[in-house]
């Protein structure tokens, strides 16, 4: 789910619906397979499967883009430093400078594993998957290093300065740096 302009727009495997009364009603756009939403520059993404990306500037009309990831999965999507960041199946990670128009896949991953969800925060982009935690150098996300290996997270968000991920068996670690993690529950 993504929120903004004051509207709601959530997305899943089979439709894309939106709000304009705070969550209250929903409306049903239109049919597509979609894993996540994200606002960010007056803009909401989406992205799913077989490299499917859309954008959209009020939530009910939607344009199909070219993301260079056919034949990827792709689960997660964020917004940072007027950036968006898809990542995939096989370690995918794309950028797009243009509020999700046009995507550049030069940006890599340095894993072939699946990614599952990718956040911004401290000036730098963090993403998670299958046995991998990656991280930008730096807060344009032009190189990725491995910082993680052991972890197995599902999703991954930011706040108040920290990473926080989960995982599978209700674990949850916390992070200022994408590189040390902290088990914090159980």
């Amino acid at each position: 789910v993504a929120y903004g302009n004051n509207i709601f727009v959530t997305v899943g495997n089979v439709n894309i619906l939106r709000s304009t009364d705070n969550g209250s009603n929903w409306t049903t756009i239109t049919t597509n397979n979609l894993y996540d939403v994200v606002f960010g520059n007056s803009t909401f993404v989406a992205c799913g499967a077989d490299g499917a990306v859309y954008e959209s500037a009020n939530g009910s009309s939607w344009t199909s883009r070219t993301s260079g990831a056919s034949g990827n999965t792709l689960n997660g999507i964020t917004f940072g430093n007027n950036l968006f960041f898809s990542v995939g199946s096989s370690g995918t990670l794309i950028k797009s400078t243009d509020n999700g128009t046009s995507w550049d896949t030069s940006p890599d991953s340095t894993v072939t594993t699946n990614l599952y969800s990718i956040a911004y925060g401290n000036s730098i982009f963090v993403a998670v998957g299958s046995n991998t935690v990656i991280a930008s150098t730096d807060n344009t996300g032009s190189t990725f290093g491995i910082k993680e290996t052991n972890y197995s997270f599902n999703d991954v968000t930011f706040g108040n300065g920290y990473f926080v991920a989960v995982g599978n068996d209700e674990i949850i670690y916390r992070s200022t740096d994408g590189d040390t993690w902290t088990k914090v529950y159980p």
